[in-house]
């Protein structure tokens, strides 16, 4: 069985309502918004209650989440925002967190809001500090964390789930992997096809045998792209219509990562993830906030996925 979740943002808050209750109602397993200074999202963790009263009973969190400074998240602001997420869902929180990305230009944009974006290694260990600082804060236990300036914190009340919402972390180099081998409870890597992923799934697990878990404990998920057919001989103008929503020339290797054709293909390809290693796939639906794919997914592709074991 494969979990399929979808990935949301926009600042249309109108269509955003109208598409998650549709998401939750079709029987996706997560919804998640975006979090973040860009002019595609609100902010995140705001929209995050709306989406936790305009749903039931799907799982809900950010795309991601940023914890490398405590200008972008304070570890005890966030802490408490994700009890009040928690509380109101009903127990339905992932906390899903993002170390950053390697190009100026995303530095930069932190930087113009004066928030620090510290080299990779400082952003790592403030993420595990941060990560071990929210689990016990979360247990109601004070904490104290110098690298974090916490002294004797606590928070109160505490999470609906206990121990406290899952962490994931969307990890893709070798010590960022690492870090979430240690203290997540999902890994997740974006837009690779299926024999890169079953790769990254391998490092994965060696990842976690050096940290001594289990390979089972941890959930393993990769974010792609979907451009749904409504039969298979509009699969190739899927295709050209995926090719211009991103701007991609024919050969582009994000082709080769994206659920696209019509739907006995798309689920033959989420099912190649599912061989490789993923228990969740997230998805971004190119015709987003239109529901016509949504649910189209959700009728054609959604039973395929969930009726079928996942093979390791």
């Amino acid at each position: 069985m494969i979990a399929v979740g979808v990935q949301t943002w926009g600042t249309d808050v109108a269509a955003l309502r109208r598409y998650w209750a549709a998401a939750d109602a079709l029987g996706y397993a997560r919804v998640t918004y975006g979090d973040g200074l860009w002019d595609f999202t609100h902010d995140g963790w705001t929209l995050l209650a709306a989406l936790a009263l305009q749903t039931r009973t799907c799982r809900i969190g950010p795309a991601v989440t940023y914890a490398f400074a405590a200008a972008a998240h304070h570890p005890s602001w966030l802490a408490k925002r994700a009890v009040a997420i928690d509380h109101l869902s009903g127990g339905r929180l992932d906390l899903r967190f993002a170390v950053g990305a390697e190009a100026r230009d995303v530095a930069a944009s932190w930087a113009r809001h004066g928030i620090a974006y510290p080299p990779p290694r400082e952003r790592l260990a403030r993420l595990e500090a941060t990560i071990d600082a929210l689990r016990r804060l979360w247990a109601g236990e004070p904490v104290t964390s110098p690298s974090l300036g916490l002294r004797d914190a606590r928070i109160e009340p505490v999470p609906v789930q206990r121990p406290g919402p899952p962490v994931w972390v969307a990890a893709v180099g070798p010590r960022a992997m690492a870090l979430a081998a240690r203290c997540a409870d999902g890994w997740e890597t974006s837009f690779l096809p299926p024999a890169a992923f079953a790769d990254a799934v391998a490092r994965f697990d060696a990842a976690l045998i050096a940290a001594g878990r289990p390979g089972d404990v941890v959930r393993r998920s990769v974010e792609v792209d979907a451009a749904l057919a409504d039969a298979p001989h509009e699969a190739a103008r899927a295709a050209e219509r995926f090719r211009a929503h991103r701007g991609l020339a024919r050969a582009h290797p994000l082709l080769d990562a994206a659920l696209v054709g019509d739907a006995e293909a798309v689920v033959a390809r989420a099912l190649a993830y599912g061989e490789a290693g993923a228990t969740d796939l997230m998805v971004g639906f190119v015709d987003f906030p239109d529901t016509r794919m949504l649910e189209r997914f959700a009728k054609r592709v959604l039973p395929a996925l969930t009726a079928r074991p996942r093979i390791r």
